[in-house]
């Protein structure tokens, strides 16, 4: 999702990235809860007629669901905030639910380049770049197509501009 969260000017906006999570905490652990108990059912209901070795790969796929559950729900808390002034272009991403700071870059606004590589459709943008002097850091990859081409739009009404690619290519010196 694309959020605007504030803006000060025509050149100055804050812009809030985060993917489309449709499950809460409490959801997820209600589905998490629901798939244990019908899998240790079942698992139970084979040990008593004999086949008591089903219990240790019952546990095993009910660890390995635990983390898949933990690592979606972590990656569903990620945050992208593109803070746009008259100077610089700050881009910070934090996840997990203390909303942990994972990395912050910041760009000259003058230097920065927006590259958007663009995909099988000739409207919608496969990703979106941030390239300087600073280095280059792909924004929003959670994002899709169509919210990729909001947050390009976006960008342009803070007057940076795009340069729309086919495909990026490794140049070497």
């Amino acid at each position: 999702m694309v959020t605007e969260v504030g803006r000060n000017s025509s050149r100055c906006a804050c812009i809030l990235l985060q993917p489309n999570q449709s499950l809460s905490l409490s959801g997820n652990l209600w589905v998490f809860v629901s798939l244990v108990a019908v899998s240790l059912g079942i698992s139970l209901a084979f040990a008593l007629a004999g086949a008591w070795m089903i219990l240790p790969f019952a546990g095993l796929e009910l660890a390995l669901l635990a983390v898949l559950f933990g690592y979606v729900y972590l990656e569903g808390t990620r945050r992208e905030v593109i803070r746009i002034s008259n100077e610089r272009v700050i881009l910070d991403c934090c996840k997990g639910h203390r909303q942990q700071s994972v990395y912050h870059q910041e760009f000259s606004r003058e230097s920065l380049a927006i590259l958007v590589r663009m995909g099988g459709s000739a409207t919608e943008p496969a990703s979106v770049c941030f390239s300087g002097p600073e280095g280059c850091l792909e924004v929003g990859d959670f994002l899709t197509d169509a919210e990729r081409a909001e947050l390009i739009q976006k960008l342009n009404q803070c007057g940076i501009c795009a340069r729309r690619e086919r495909e990026y290519r490794l140049q070497e010196f």
